[in-house]
């Protein structure tokens, strides 16, 4: 199998690459500055000393007479790095160090700054200075010393700090991958937590970490928070499965009921027809049930099954509120204020599913000739839909679950319903990018108020 390096091993590389990158950068840069300081300073010593020989010569005559004589020996005219050499006025070699052949045809020069000179592939400067005599022939000082401080001397001159450079940079490896370690440390044990939490299957355990405000303790926060999140909905499926199974249990034990029933002891006509209608009532039972589980599904996945366009919402409410004023029992009342005009981006059907389903719970929990308000009105930002009765209420412990999946508020009145209902309310409202809100008070009513 191909292995491959670690990250903590990685990022100590790469930290290492690029301080080495950075420190020959540097060391390129310093050595340029010091070879242009050091030329400078080559070219200032080279005057100096070719003046200073001049003027020897100028002011003491018994050294003038000693040089032309050829009692100076070569090593005085080798001064630190500058060789000297001294012409008479045409141009012959009167005393010094006459190495170079190519200067022996260079024109003398007045000048205050030196020349540069190629001498077989190597540049150097030379330097001219002028010798009055008061008494017969002048003469000319020349001096030449190599232009450039090459990089092995300044090597050499700097042994020990470029010896110290290799060591510094071993020792930034060896701290770099022990703070890598360190800093790489809540990764491991995100790592180690996740890897314990597929192998065990239990989602409720969480990483423990240190909130210093940092990417990885941000990470770690997020990854926790999104355990929570999926145990949630973990648990919540399992309780909607429960639910399900629950609720499709006893229609289909009536169901078999029946058929066993009529199968071994319905002895007449009467009695098969209405085993058969009782399994027809359960069959219309289930159905409805799994009708709204696949608009469930349909809508939490987001298919094109609902897709929205722009209708007119005045003449959805107004037909449902037709509807219901026809078939509402309980001498119930239905009162209407409905802006006209109301348009907006909706599913048609889903909407429609959500205005008779809040309009028949308000019927069905109004009391005997109660009202029913239904309202709906559109500001700049939203529309608003309010359905409000004087019935039954509901108690502040029931409110937070309504809207949840199979929930029954009271288990006396919703004897025949799924509780379904309000499940599918909220779910249509969020599928149109809305909000719904409930206010209600025992023995007074309730109003549910949907914003889209």
């Amino acid at each position: 199998m191909k292995r491959h390096l670690s990250l903590k091993l990685r990022i100590t590389l790469w930290f290492t690459f690029f301080l080495v990158l950075i420190t020959s950068v540097f060391l390129a840069l310093v050595i340029s500055i010091y070879r242009t300081y050091s030329s400078e300073e080559i070219k200032k010593e080279l005057v100096e000393i070719v003046e200073e020989e001049a003027f020897l010569l100028e002011s003491d005559e018994e050294y003038l007479e000693s040089l032309v004589a050829g009692e100076i020996t070569e090593v005085s005219f080798l001064k630190e790095d500058i060789k000297l050499m001294v012409y008479d006025e045409d141009g012959d070699q009167i005393a010094g160090i006459f190495l170079y052949d190519e200067l022996d045809d260079k024109d003398y020069l007045s000048s205050d700054r030196p020349k540069k000179i190629e001498i077989n592939g190597i540049l150097y400067y030379y330097y001219d200075a002028k010798v009055k005599v008061r008494h017969g022939t002048d003469y000319y000082v020349r001096g030449i010393v190599r232009a450039e401080t090459s990089i092995t001397s300044i090597v050499e001159e700097h042994a020990a700090i470029m010896l110290l450079i290799p060591i510094l940079i071993l020792a930034a490896f060896c701290g770099g991958y022990l703070l890598a370690g360190k800093l790489l440390k809540p990764i491991k044990k995100i790592d180690d937590t996740t890897e314990e939490i597929r192998q065990s299957g239990d989602i409720t355990k969480r990483i423990e970490f240190k909130d210093n405000g940092d990417e990885l303790s941000g990470l770690s926060a997020h990854i926790n928070n999104m355990f929570d999140t999926l145990q949630k909905n973990f648990e919540a499926e399992k309780q909607f499965t429960s639910s399900a199974s629950h609720e499709l249990r006893t229609p289909v034990s009536v169901i078999l009921a029946q058929c066993e029933y009529a199968i071994e002891n319905a002895k007449s006509k009467e009695e098969i027809l209405d085993s058969i209608s009782s399994i027809q009532k359960q069959g219309y039972k289930m159905n409805h049930l799994i009708e709204a589980l696949l608009m469930f599904t349909r809508m939490d996945q987001g298919t094109e099954k609902y897709p929205k366009e722009t209708v007119n919402l005045s003449d959805i409410v107004n037909s449902s509120y037709e509807d219901f004023s026809i078939i509402a029992d309980k001498n119930i009342s239905i009162i209407t204020k409905i802006n006209t005009e109301v348009v907006g981006k909706v599913n048609k059907e889903l909407f429609s599913l959500m205005i008779n389903n809040l309009i028949q719970n308000a019927i069905k929990y109004g009391k005997e000739s109660g009202h029913v308000y239904v309202e709906l009105q559109k500001n700049a930002e939203s529309v608003k839909l309010e359905i409000r009765d004087d019935g039954l209420g509901i108690s502040d412990e029931d409110i937070p679950h309504i809207f949840e999946v199979f929930y029954r508020a009271d288990k006396s009145r919703n004897s025949k319903g799924l509780g379904l209902g309000l499940s599918l309310v909220k779910r249509i409202v969020e599928f149109h990018g809305g909000n719904i809100k409930v206010e209600s008070i025992p023995e007074k009513g309730s109003c549910f108020t949907v914003f889209i």
